[in-house]
Order: C-alpha cells, then sequence, then structure tokens
C-alpha cells in the first residue's frame, strides 16, 4: 500500500486489536518485508487461510459431486479457523488492547483505554471472528477522539499484505450487504 492509494469503504463492527508501538521507519514496508515481521504464529495463520483461499475454488468444484463432503470440509476450515484466532488473541505482551469500532480495506477505528499520539507507528493484529479473519498490518495513527469510554483511534494502514486488504474489504462487504437486507425486512415489515 503507498501513500496515494485511494481509500476503501468501512463499516462499523467489533472486532478486537492488539496493538504495539513500532518505530517510524518500519511504517511503509514491502509486503515481503511485513511478511517477515508476522509473529511466528501470524506467520503460520497467514499461511493457513492463503491455503485455503487457494483450496476453496476447487470445493466449489467439488460441491456439484459431493456437497455435503465440501460444505464438511469448509466447516472443518471455519473451525480451525476459530481455534487459531482465539489462541492468536490471548498474547499477554500486547502494549495495547482495543475494542474494534470500525475496519475496511484502508485502516481501522480502535478504542483504547490509554492514550496515544497522533503519528504514533503501530503494529496491529486485528481480529474478526464473525468473519474468520484475522490480519497483521503496520499503522499510524491518523486521529484521537476522546469519548466517555475511553480513547477512539483511528489507525490508517501503512503496511498491509494484499491478500489481507482484501479479506477486510469483503468482510466489510458482507457486513454492509447484511445490514441492507436488515433495514430492507424491517421496512417490508413496517409496510405490511
Amino acid at each position: 500500500m503507498s501513500e496515494t492509494d485511494p481509500g476503501y469503504f468501512s463499516v462499523e463492527s467489533p472486532f478486537e486489536a492488539l496493538l504495539d508501538p513500532i518505530e517510524h521507519d518500519q511504517l511503509w514496508l514491502s509486503e515481503d518485508a511485513l511478511t517477515a515481521a508476522m509473529p511466528k504464529a501470524f506467520a503460520l495463520m497467514a499461511q493457513v487461510t492463503d491455503l485455503e483461499g487457494h483450496c476453496l475454488p476447487l470445493l466449489k468444484g467439488l460441491e456439484k459431486h459431493a456437497k455435503a463432503l465440501a460444505e464438511y470440509l469448509s466447516i472443518q476450515s471455519q473451525k480451525i479457523d476459530l481455534v487459531l484466532q482465539q489462541q492468536l488473541a490471548q498474547d499477554p505482551n500486547a502494549h495495547y488492547r482495543g475494542r474494534g469500532h470500525q475496519f475496511g480495506g484502508s485502516g481501522v477505528s480502535v478504542i483504547l483505554d490509554q492514550p496515544v499520539d497522533v503519528g504514533q507507528a503501530l503494529s496491529l493484529r486485528l481480529f474478526l471472528p464473525h468473519a474468520q479473519v484475522a490480519v497483521f498490518a503496520h499503522g499510524e495513527v491518523s486521529q484521537v477522539t476522546e469519548l466517555a469510554e475511553g480513547m477512539q483511534v483511528a489507525i490508517a494502514f501503512t503496511a498491509i499484505r494484499e491478500s489481507d486488504q482484501d479479506r477486510l474489504v469483503r468482510a466489510s462487504l458482507q457486513i454492509q450487504q447484511k445490514l441492507l437486507r436488515e433495514r430492507a425486512e424491517r421496512r417490508r415489515s413496517g409496510e405490511a
């Protein structure tokens, strides 16, 4: 991702975030350098997720002939993702533990109990269990707003793997689609 990349759509949805301060020279890493900087457990999760992404089209082809098998394998994959995410989210060494407020392909907004400064460089570990997404990225604090429940911190991604950015974009669009369906259903129920 570069400084000239356009912004992506984002959506409000809860998630977990673990954040650690990093040096400013680590903000704009290449995808290979970011992958090398990942904690080992996250690198394993990324490899598993990438492998699943390559195998998913094969599973879709199996559905015609063995729909039950494809569904079973998909459920097993989801279970593995959830277990790995739960393990990764338990890291007691994270400097900040945030409650996710909003996410998208360009960045996130989290609620923190501790203050941070605008311009702070951070390493981010994001967990969206409802979408089976775990992402490692680097970002910079772009805005801090004081709220009753803590500090709302907007963080713009400066280094994120393309496949992880795609997962965040898909997850945000799926949530938006669900919200639109719910709104349409409420309108139909109100008109009936």
